[in-house]
């Protein structure tokens, strides 16, 4: 079999990127171990970045939307109410609206192909898929995209180092009836993880609340004390690895000929503040069709993108820094000012505009200067015993 070219895994990068490159007018075709879509279900929020790529999201794959988010850390609270709402949506009916597109601009999809293997043939790669009828071989001649998540084997078969990746265990609970259906709540807890807890509340009473830790093992304790303080009552839980974006990644390689490009999770193209990639991916993915249509480096084209995650890495060596009291004094800092700045600006598009924090609340000149190198410890704040303040 030959191909121009060629999708490696049924994510929704994946499916996107084939569609764009269908739409450019090229044959593509998606390979995909799973034997059908069975992604398994996972609660995501998103920022309405999400719809200005793919266009409004179909009812089946979204479970309502956010207008406030609030963070606590200690004692402290601060609110912030989004000028555009973030939209809740449902991962495997998400995954399954990008893979009906797909067919629709004539892309092929093969299910249960798993990769086995990446060899020469003249000069091009060539594909080793392996499926119900047996090994496949798949001649591509312009490009490989490899979209295959945290495990990616076209990562692995290329040489291209694979993303650190953290684990995310979430419940699905009952949403209490005194709690806002439209607020998220993010709860700062460093001596439990060094990421957050989280509670976002799905349409018709529902909600999912979670914890991120690196340790896998961790996950069951954490989340169950995380409930039993907030008086939630678990109905099944969602579970995932996910990615993490790190500077030294590269996500391109070649194989003869062939270019390949990783999108997505296998890129690692997750914002690693929130643990985030859904919309990173998609913006990851255009980046790759634009480098190959246009014949042009993905590097370059990655340069937005690139410049987004990379502030989020540098936040996150800031926030690694802090311990409790530290998440205090931060969220203390928070005035009107900059909560009017977050809430006008999206965490998928707020690397063009950060240099104006330190402006609004001059605290961060400081705290952005500090967050420039990595962390080596935590950073305590010099205020002791912060007031209560709720709003």
């Amino acid at each position: 079999m030959n191909l121009d070219f060629a999708v490696i895994g049924g994510s929704s990068a994946g499916f996107y990127a084939a569609e764009l490159l269908a739409r450019s007018g090229r044959q593509v075709a998606v390979f995909e171990r799973r034997r059908s879509l069975s992604h398994a279900r996972r609660t995501l929020i998103v920022t309405s970045e999400l719809e200005r790529v793919t266009g409004p999201v179909p009812t089946n794959a979204s479970l309502g939307e956010t207008a406030k988010i609030r963070l606590i850390g200690g004692e402290k609270s601060r609110l912030i109410s989004l000028r555009r709402a973030d939209p809740v949506v449902e991962r495997s009916a998400f995954v399954g609206w990008m893979h009906d597109r797909a067919l629709s601009a004539g892309v092929q999809v093969f299910w249960g192909a798993a990769l086995a293997g990446v060899t020469l043939d003249r000069g091009f790669a060539c594909l080793e898929i392996s499926g119900p009828s047996g090994l496949r071989r798949v001649r591509v001649r312009d490009a490989i995209i490899g979209a295959d998540g945290v495990r990616s084997q076209v990562a692995a078969m290329t040489g291209m180092p694979k993303p650190p990746t953290v684990s995310i265990l979430q419940a699905e609970v009952p949403l209490p009836r005194s709690w806002d259906p439209r607020t998220t709540q993010v709860w700062f807890d460093p001596d439990e993880t060094r990421f957050f807890y989280w509670l976002i509340p799905e349409a018709a009473g529902k909600a999912v609340a979670g914890v991120i830790s690196e340790r896998e093992a961790d996950l069951p304790g954490l989340l169950r004390g995380f409930l039993v303080r907030q008086r939630l009552s678990p109905v099944r839980h969602q579970g995932a690895r996910v990615a993490m974006y790190a500077p030294r990644l590269i996500p391109s390689a070649t194989v003869g000929e062939t270019r390949v490009c990783l999108v997505g999770d296998a890129a690692g193209q997750v914002k690693v503040t929130t643990v985030g990639g859904t919309v990173t991916g998609l913006l990851g993915a255009e980046a790759a069709v634009r480098a190959i249509v246009n014949q042009s480096s993905y590097a370059r084209e990655l340069r937005s993108l690139r410049r987004e995650l990379d502030l989020h890495w540098r936040i996150r060596c800031f926030l690694d820094r802090l311990d409790g009291p530290g998440y205090a004094f931060l969220l203390s800092s928070l005035s009107d000012p900059v909560r009017g700045f977050l809430a006008r600006h999206n965490r998928d598009s707020i690397a063009p505009v950060f240099w104006r924090l330190p402006l609004l609340q001059p605290k961060f000149l400081l705290l952005a200067l500090r967050a420039w190198h990595p962390p080596r410890r935590r950073l305590r704040s010099s205020v002791s015993a912060p007031t209560p303040l709720f709003e």
